[in-house]
């Protein structure tokens, strides 16, 4: 679609393609191009009833827009103003009408998110610093093409999830990466806090989670330049305290992204029983944090130790008081039983419980996890092993109506899911886990994969198949998430590179409808936003870059 744009420091139109991330539903152009030019000094006026998150959105919007363009913003009663704001229960939840004209712009939208997703629109049509609030020239013409967005997400589901329990990622690497899923209008943010090589968040009531499990003897490291290196000290103590906590989930409100805590349980767990041996299936073994990357440990919880529930339930608890979200995630995957198997304890559980198979204790634990997480009015997530694995109990999971990740065999974890009545999340190994090398030249850095996960693999993917799943189940595929895992990734600018741009990928598949989706123009738009990734100080793969 060819439109009218007008570019920083001129006021003239002239033919250029409509750059906005992930495209946008529907686009109308006025007959004859035209653009609204942003005074220095605006006005902002609301109809109807504005909640005060809204308010606050609307607030931050305006000095930041001071900030990038050195405009200045004032509320005014009254339809008459450079900006309308308007309340229409009509739209969809994140939906919004975005109507550019000479004279006015106006923004029409049923929710707060709505609102911020139809603002975020209007500044991504500006020169690339506006929409991530950086400083930039004062003293410009700051315009936009004249144009009608009617828009709304095809998943509420956009997610985004990071490791770092592997690798440990501070508190501004951390809100780096919500600049950027904000900018494109991913809404979850997926945080894997705890893993066999380190525990990343403090609990309370056991402190010793962080005192040991944030640290490791050593750490197999790995970024751009070197390969396989060791740290050569102790790795941690590295954590995120509670305050650190709140401060993030803050900062990722404001953005309207919902932070999803995960503390892996019960296997994957071996920084956990480093710091409380008690809680293993061998408590008279010493355990160390792992430092090897990658790496599985055989060492789970002991689900048959009344303490060792306590304590899982205990962190439930804990997490639930942290974070606002509707959900927290359980962690239930790649959990080796053969301890379980080996256990006299076990074995008497698994009678006592009337259980089938020893696998059936997994699906037990999950269920006691989503009663602690339900008294708190939340729910679970949990990845799909805890439904695919061979004799794993689905009634525990439905009874709880646990939310699937379905990542390994994703398609048919996402079937056995959605058959039962469960909602999917779609993150499949490969196409959507952007850790993996991105290209099979030789002088690509090293990363997990062969190199054939490319941005246009991970773009074409289509997470709902056209075949095998009836309407019902259709329905219940809730969403997609880009997943990165750091065994082999220690560097902010390395995680960059390899998440950008395919982050951008994933949060087109799930924003824009499927039939609007088209590579070329994909690939033409993030040429067009290299601008803006360059002035947030972003790292990204340079494979598809016009020469």
């Amino acid at each position: 679609m060819i439109i009218a744009i007008v570019t920083l420091g001129t006021a003239k139109a002239f033919a250029q393609p409509l750059n906005i991330t992930p495209l946008p539903k529907q686009v109308e152009m006025r007959a004859e191009p035209a653009t609204f030019r942003l005074p220095s000094k605006y006005t902002i006026a609301t109809q109807g009833s504005m909640d005060s998150r809204t308010m606050e959105d609307v607030k931050r919007f305006m000095e930041q827009m001071q900030l990038s363009t050195g405009c200045r913003g004032k509320l005014k009663d009254g339809a008459k103003c450079d900006i309308l704001l308007t309340v229409d229960p009509s739209f969809e939840e994140e939906g919004y009408q975005l109507k550019v004209e000479p004279r006015q712009v106006t923004l029409r939208f049923a929710t707060a998110a709505g609102c911020y997703y139809g603002l975020q629109s209007l500044r991504k049509m500006m020169p690339g610093h506006v929409v991530l609030g950086k400083p930039g020239p004062k003293k410009a013409d700051y315009s936009i093409p004249c144009l009608t967005i009617t828009d709304a997400p095809r998943f509420g589901y956009r997610g985004f999830m990071l490791d770092v329990s592997r690798h440990f990622f501070p508190v501004d690497d951390i809100k780096h990466v919500l600049d950027i899923m904000a900018v494109y209008k991913m809404n979850r943010f997926h945080w894997h806090l705890t893993d066999d090589q380190g525990w990343r968040i403090e609990i309370k009531k056991y402190p010793k989670l962080t005192e040991i499990g944030s640290v490791s003897e050593d750490m197999l490291m790995n970024d751009e330049t070197r390969t396989k290196y060791w740290y050569g000290k102790p790795y941690g103590p590295f954590f995120y305290t509670q305050e650190d906590v709140r401060d993030i989930v803050q900062y990722a409100a404001e953005r309207h992204i919902e932070i999803i805590p995960e503390v892996d349980m019960p296997g994957h767990m071996m920084a956990a029983i480093a710091a409380y041996p008690e809680f293993s299936c061998h408590p008279d073994r010493t355990y160390k944090v792992w430092k090897e990357n990658p790496g599985l440990s055989v060492d789970i919880l002991n689900v048959s130790n009344p303490k060792a529930v306590q304590f899982a339930r205990d962190v439930v608890e804990e997490l639930c008081q942290m974070f606002p979200g509707p959900e927290i995630h359980i962690g239930g995957d790649e959990c080796p039983i053969m301890q379980w198997e080996n256990s006299d304890a076990c074995k008497a559980m698994k009678e006592q419980l009337a259980l089938p198979t020893f696998r059936a204790l997994q699906s037990w634990f999950i269920g006691e996890m989503a009663k602690v997480a339900a008294a708190h009015g939340k729910g679970l997530f949990a990845w799909n092993e805890s439904i695919t694995s061979e004799g794993s109990d689905l009634a525990p999971l439905q009874q709880a109506g646990v939310k699937i990740m379905c990542w390994v065999g994703a398609q048919a974890a996402a079937r056995k899911a959605t058959s039962h009545g469960l909602t999917s999340i779609i993150t499949p190994i490969g196409p959507y886990y952007i850790n993996r090398k991105q290209w099979n030249s030789e002088d690509e850095p090293f990363a997990a994969g062969p190199g054939n996960d490319s941005l246009s693999v991970t773009y074409n993917y289509e997470p709902v198949p056209e075949t095998d799943i009836t309407p019902q189940m259709a329905s219940l595929y809730k969403g997609v998430q880009a997943t990165f895992w750091t065994e082999f990734v220690a560097t902010r600018s390395y995680l960059e590179y390899l998440m950008l741009p395919r982050l951008l990928a994933v949060a087109e598949a799930g924003w824009t409808p499927k039939e609007k989706k088209n590579f070329p123009d994909f690939v033409r738009r993030f040429n067009a936003d290299r601008e803006l990734l360059d002035a947030g100080g972003y790292n990204y793969g340079k494979h598809y870059i016009y020469k």
